[in-house]
C-alpha cells in the first residue's frame, strides 16, 4: 500500500472546489471552440468538413493518449498531469488567437493557417488531454462508492457552469473583437493552473511503478466494455450537436458572424443552467445506479433532437438545448461513476482515461461522419445523433449491470487515499 498522509476535511473540500476550477477551465474551451471558432472560421473560407478537421486531430490525441496519461497519473500523481492539462491548454489556446491574428494581417495564407490550427490544437489532444482523466480519478481517489456519483456530478456541473459563464463571456468578448476570447480565456485557464498548483492538496505518495505495470486494463475489458460503447455512442451525438450548433443557426436564421456567436451563446447558456441544476442540485443528493442516469439521460437527448429538428424559432431551440443539457448532465455521471465502481483502487487513472478516449473517439469520427451528414442535408446528422441515443437507451435497458446499487458506509480512506 502506499503511504498516505492524512489531510484535513478542510484540506479536501478546499482541494475539490480547486478541482472544480480545473474541469471549469476544460468546459471553457469547449464552448469557446463551439460558438467562436466555427462561424469565424467559416467567414474566412474554410469549409465545415475543414472546421471539423481543426478538432479532429486533437480528438485523436485525447483518443490516443488519455489512457497513458490516465495511468501516468497513478504513479507520478494526479496534481502533475492535470496542470500539464492547464498549462498546454492555456498556451495553445492563445497561439490559436495569434494564428488568427497572422491571417488577418496577410502573413499567413488561409491554407498555412489550417494546418497551424489543425497542428495547434492537436498538440493540445496529445499533450492536455490528462486534466480530466487525472481530475476524475483524483475524485475516485477520495470518495466512497456510496458518495462517488454525486461528488462526480458535482465535478461535472463546473462543465455547465462554464457553459453559463463561457458563452457569456465570449459573446461580450466578440464585441470588442473576434480573436479576444482565445486571448480572455487562455489568460483565464493559466490564472486557474496556479492556484491548482498552489492549493490543490495531494499528500498520498502515488503508486511505485512497478506495481502500475502489473495492471493490463484495456478498453476490451468486459468490466468496461458496455461504458467505452456507451461513451462513443455519446461522444459522437454531442460531436455532431456542438460542432455544427452554430454553424445550424447561422443557415436556419441567417445570422451574421457575430449574430451568431452571440445567440449561439444565449442558446449554451440555457443548457448550461439546465445542466448545473440536474448535476448539482439533483443527482448530487440522491446518488442514482449508472443505469438509472444512462437511461433518463439517453431519452431526454432523444426527445432533444428530435425537437431541435422540429424547431422553427430561437426560443424551440433554446429549450431543446436545455433538454439536451439535462441528457448530458445524466449520462456524464452515470458513464464516470459506473466505470470508477467497475475496477479496482489501482486501476482508477487508467479506467478513466479509457473512458476520456472513448468520448475522443466520437470526435475523430465526426468529421467523417457527422459533418458530412451535415454538409449533404442539415438534418440527416441529427438523425444519427437520434439513432445513437436509441442505441444507448437500448443498451442501458439491457444490461442489468448498470443496475448496481453501492450500500457501503459513509467514510474516506476505501481506497487507500487520504490526501
Amino acid at each position: 500500500m502506499p503511504a498516505t498522509i492524512q489531510t484535513t476535511p478542510e484540506e479536501r473540500k478546499l482541494g475539490l472546489r480547486i478541482l472544480f476550477l480545473s474541469m471549469f477551465a476544460i468546459g471553457t474551451s469547449q464552448t469557446l471552440f463551439i460558438s467562436v471558432l466555427p462561424p469565424y472560421a467559416r467567414g474566412l473560407g474554410l469549409s465545415t468538413t475543414e472546421i471539423g478537421y481543426i478538432f479532429s486531430l486533437s480528438a485523436l490525441g485525447w483518443m490516443l493518449m488519455s489512457p497513458y496519461w490516465g495511468r501516468k497519473s497513478d504513479y507520478v500523481g494526479r496534481k502533475s498531469i492535470i496542470l500539464l492539462g492547464l498549462v498546454v491548454y492555456s498556451i495553445t489556446t492563445i497561439l490559436m488567437g495569434v494564428e488568427f491574428k497572422l491571417h488577418e494581417v496577410g502573413i499567413l495564407g488561409l491554407g498555412t493557417l489550417f494546418a497551424f490550427l489543425i497542428l495547434t490544437r492537436g498538440l493540445f489532444g496529445f499533450l492536455g488531454s490528462g486534466t480530466h482523466a487525472a481530475s476524475m480519478a483524483y475524485v475516485a481517489d477520495r470518495t466512497t462508492e456510496k458518495e462517488r456519483s454525486g461528488v462526480m456530478a458535482t465535478m461535472g456541473s463546473a462543465f455547465a457552469v462554464s457553459t453559463v459563464v463561457g458563452p457569456g463571456l465570449a459573446s461580450q468578448a466578440v464585441l470588442f473583437g473576434p480573436l479576444v476570447p482565445y486571448f480572455l480565456f487562455g489568460g483565464i485557464t493559466g490564472l486557474i493552473a496556479l492556484l491548482i498548483w498552489i492549493y490543490l492538496p495531494e499528500k498520498t505518495k502515488p503508486i511505485i511503478p512497478a506495481r502500475v505495470h502489473q495492471v493490463n486494463l484495456t478498453a476490451y475489458d468486459t468490466r468496461i466494455l458496455t461504458f467505452v460503447i456507451m461513451a462513443l455512442f455519446i461522444s459522437q451525438t454531442q460531436a455532431i450537436i456542438m460542432q455544427t450548433l452554430a454553424l445550424y443557426l447561422q443557415d436556419k436564421f441567417s445570422f451574421t458572424t457575430i449574430e451568431t456567436t452571440f445567440y449561439t451563446g444565449r442558446i449554451l447558456i440555457m443548457m448550461g443552467i439546465s445542466t448545473f441544476i440536474v448535476q448539482f442540485f439533483i443527482i448530487r443528493k440522491i446518488s442514482p445506479t449508472p443505469g438509472t442516469l444512462l437511461r433518463s439521460g439517453s431519452f431526454a437527448s432523444i426527445l432533444a433532437i428530435f425537437i431541435i429538428i422540429l424547431s422553427k424559432d430561437l426560443y424551440l431551440m433554446a429549450l431543446a438545448m436545455a433538454m439536451y443539457g439535462v441528457g448530458g448532465a445524466l449520462m456524464g455521471p452515470g458513464l464516470f461513476t459506473g466505470v470508477s465502481l467497475a475496477v479496482g483502487k489501482d486501476e482508477q487513472g487508467k479506467a478513466a482515461g479509457i473512458l476520456v478516449s472513448a468520448y475522443a473517439a466520437g470526435f475523430v469520427l465526426n468529421p467523417i461522419t457527422g459533418m458530412k451528414l451535415f454538409a449533404l442535408q442539415h438534418n440527416f446528422a441529427y438523425f444519427l445523433g437520434i439513432f445513437l441515443m436509441v442505441l444507448c437507451l437500448t443498451i442501458s435497458i439491457i444490461d442489468k449491470r448498470l443496475n448496481r446499487k453501492v450500500e457501503y458506509e459513509e467514510g474516506i480512506g476505501h481506497s487507500g487515499h487520504t490526501g
